[in-house]
């Protein structure tokens, strides 16, 4: 029998519950995902400006690893402090990406320099008065050129590294991972998880410039090829759910192509196209949805030769970003703020599906079980201890 001791601890429990609706959910909880994007130094902070209200964290893309475990900061300028300041008045916080697509400066590092480039990313955080770093080492060997080690291991090690300056300095810095979407072997390592904050899955080239046919950058639920959902699953056999970003393209490709059907051959480079361009595009030539891949696209013809342009915008965008909350990700990530233009339509849709999964966790469900099951267990529970008493309150006289 329970005590009165008992219904008192349940009774506070139970007005906890009431004024704290907010109590039982989680940092991950679908109405609080991450925005997380790649700010690339060539866009000029004087003429553009996201939505900052939606951001949550902006990655200044980039700074270059050098052989030696120093790094180039070339691209650091005053472009960089307009963004980090205007970040930080709207309580954005800003990384650095920290990027090498050299394989043999990648496999030096790996091997001999691993401590002093943490030193030196450290050293930058601090000076550059950033929030913390994103690692971009893209196209890793599988297996070290110098000591035919798995570069796996070797990346997991300084990743160990890494996370022990710079958390140890500053337990609040932020450290994320950027992941192709192939999900090479090298990233295939539930050990790394423990030494990032956050994985950014590049969500996007499954058709890249140098393809051999046109195709979808960012396919999805497509079941003809690898696509996003593919991607996804792959990570979450070494990574948590709550660690992923997904990351969306604010691009697209331009293929000169051997004919106008979707898939045909190319017969020369892609060249990249941003958001607000091909939809501007398409309105001109007649935007075609392809329904394998859930993205759009359109083809014209120039001087006897047809062109193919594939890309993303509000409606693909906005199902991959439904993907994120029904398969409760970390959050969407975006590759490249300055893509889409100023006072683009896609932070509406962005801010929508937010509004809409906060308006869905508003609605009684956990919090309120929880009350009427205790309201009810404590009057049951009145009931047997003092059952005269309670006759008493409940009959007329």
């Amino acid at each position: 029998m329970i005590k009165k001791s008992s219904l008192g601890i349940l009774s506070i429990m139970i007005i906890f519950i009431m004024i704290t609706p907010g109590a039982w959910a989680s940092d991950n909880s679908s109405s609080s995902k991450v925005i997380y994007a790649y700010w690339p130094y060539w866009i000029d902070s004087q003429s553009y400006q996201p939505d900052w209200d939606i951001l949550t964290y902006v990655s200044y893309f980039s700074i270059r690893v050098n052989s030696d475990g120093t790094l180039d900061t070339n691209n650091i300028g005053k472009n960089y402090y307009s963004v980090r300041d205007t970040a930080h008045a709207h309580n954005v916080k800003i990384t650095l990406t920290i990027e090498s697509f050299d394989q043999d400066v990648q496999d030096n590092i790996l091997v001999n320099k691993q401590r002093e480039l943490a030193m030196a990313i450290l050293q930058n955080i601090k000076y550059y008065g950033a929030d913390g770093i994103s690692i971009d080492f893209e196209d890793l060997r599988t297996i070290n050129s110098i000591t035919n080690e798995p570069n796996s291991i070797l990346m997991r090690d300084f990743m160990r590294t890494l996370y022990g300056i710079i958390k140890g300095t500053n337990s609040d810095y932020h450290i994320s991972y950027a992941v192709n979407h192939r999900v090479d072997n090298e990233f295939q390592n539930d050990n790394l998880s423990q030494f990032v904050d956050a994985l950014f899955l590049m969500g996007y080239d499954y058709h890249w410039s140098n393809s051999n046919s046109t195709g979808a950058v960012s396919p999805f639920q497509d079941n003809t090829q690898q696509d996003i959902e593919d991607s996804v699953k792959i990570l979450e056999a070494y990574y948590p759910k709550n660690k992923i970003i997904l990351g969306l393209p604010f691009y697209g490709y331009e293929w000169p192509s051997f004919s106008d059907e979707p898939g045909a051959r190319v017969i020369g480079e892609g060249k990249d196209i941003y958001l607000k361009n091909a939809t501007d595009s398409s309105k001109i030539y007649g935007r075609i949805w392809d329904s394998s891949s859930n993205t759009p696209w359109f083809k014209y013809q120039k001087d006897g030769v047809w062109y193919q342009t594939w890309y993303d915008d509000d409606e693909s965008l906005g199902l991959k970003i439904d993907y994120v909350y029904s398969e409760n990700l970390r959050g969407v990530g975006i590759w490249a703020l300055g893509y889409e233009g100023n006072n683009a339509t896609i932070w509406n849709t962005i801010k929508k599906k937010s509004e809409s999964r906060s308006k869905i966790k508003a609605v009684p469900g956990f919090e309120g079980v929880v009350f009427i099951t205790g309201f009810f267990l404590v009057i049951y529970t009145i009931k047997r201890q003092k059952p005269d008493k309670w006759k008493n309150h409940t009959t007329k006289n």
